[in-house]
């Protein structure tokens, strides 16, 4: 049996690139890997051609191995934000191929699978590097587009707010035409050369502020509740998630300060590392 797991990633801003061919298809852009993370092992009961997740079915077809049976954990609700289609596809593409192809080319195949089913452009990229804040640098799948990442600093706790599902294409044509990829570029530059947590703390809350980006999506009032969190290091809204840093002495007021919104709370950890496989 093989196994293999990926951390998720939440973009904080990103601008796309798209180009004639999948593998240099992507985004630029800052965000933070988290944890729990996906898993996916050979010699379940799920047949992987027939997954309901998109990008596993296209990689197991890709693989030549539509027909092997597989098992997943995928413990982030997906098409809210976390990149679940992005994880599961490393983690099917590692699993399924570690055998076949090299790491290098199995993490192509997930990104080309991502870009074809139009359920992410970057993260396969950013799960590459997959430890704590990364910067993805030039776009494209790993090998062709470049990706950095730094473990973010001690008592950081991650706590994220599900508001709704939205298909990636929709997000990205919002986005686009709010011009806000234009407006992120200076931002994601100006982070991505120091990797500095801080900075980017700083820089993506008043984003997001200003931009209305948060108000958006929970209404001038929840807005306000989570500039009110007790021990608030940032915030920002991607596609139906927010996502909130707070100083982990302060998580437990956090929680119940932010619980008043009614809507679904979950925890998560800063990724401490990127993808693993393992055989027994």
């Amino acid at each position: 049996m093989i196994c293999a797991s990926s951390p998720h990633h939440v973009t904080a801003l990103f601008s796309p690139r798209f180009t004639s061919e999948p593998r240099s298809t992507g985004s630029i852009g800052i965000g933070i890997a988290v944890e729990p993370r996906a898993r996916i092992c050979t010699g379940g009961e799920e047949e992987a051609g027939k997954s309901s997740i998109g990008t596993v079915k296209r990689v197991a077809e890709a693989l030549g191995a539509a027909g092997e049976k597989i098992s997943s954990v995928l413990p982030l609700p997906p098409g809210v934000g976390y990149a679940v289609s992005a994880a599961a596809a490393v983690s099917a593409a590692l699993a399924l191929g570690a055998a076949r192809q090299k790491v290098g080319r199995l993490l192509e195949i997930a990104h080309e699978a991502e870009v074809l089913e139009r359920t992410g452009l970057g993260d396969v990229l950013a799960i590459s590097c997959g430890v704590g804040l990364v910067a993805r640098l030039s776009p494209g799948a790993p090998g062709t587009g470049r990706a950095e990442c730094r473990q973010l600093p001690p008592g950081v706790s991650l706590l994220s707010i599900v508001i709704s599902e939205e298909h990636t294409g929709e997000f990205v044509k919002r986005y686009t035409s709010m011009r806000l990829h234009e407006a992120s570029e200076p931002i994601i530059a100006k982070v991505a050369e120091s990797l500095e947590f801080h900075l980017f703390a700083e820089e993506v809350l008043r984003f997001n502020l200003e931009n209305g980006l948060i108000r958006a999506m929970l209404e001038e009032r929840g807005e306000e509740v989570v500039r009110k969190t007790p021990g608030l290091i940032t915030a920002y809204g991607k596609k139906g998630v927010v996502m909130v840093a707070v100083e982990s002495q302060l998580v437990r007021d956090a929680v119940e300060h932010l619980y008043g919104l009614g809507r679904r709370l979950l925890y998560l950890r800063p990724s401490g590392s990127s993808f693993a496989v393992e055989v027994s």
